[in-house]
């Protein structure tokens, strides 16, 4: 595995599973982390494969995501927290 590959992967802040920035659908949640696929939906996010962006972010609570982060998220999605 290159070392490029290994920097590429993170844990899911929810199930822990492995994501890969580059190449799963997760959603960034700032500087704590990503969110898989799975967990977004099950959260409640939406994921409009087409335009390839997040219609609706998941609900974060109980990820340990501080409130300024929280609502700087939501404002880069065009949503209120």
């Amino acid at each position: 595995m290159h070392r490029s590959e290994v920097r590429d992967r993170t844990s899911c802040l929810d199930c822990g599973g492995e994501v890969s920035s580059s190449r799963d659908r997760a959603f960034v949640v700032g500087e704590s982390g990503v969110l898989c696929l799975e967990c977004s939906a099950r959260r409640g996010g939406s994921y409009d494969e087409l335009h390839d962006h997040w219609d609706r972010a998941p609900n974060l609570e109980g990820l340990g995501v501080s409130d300024a982060e929280r609502s700087r998220i939501w404002k880069s999605k065009g949503e209120l927290p």
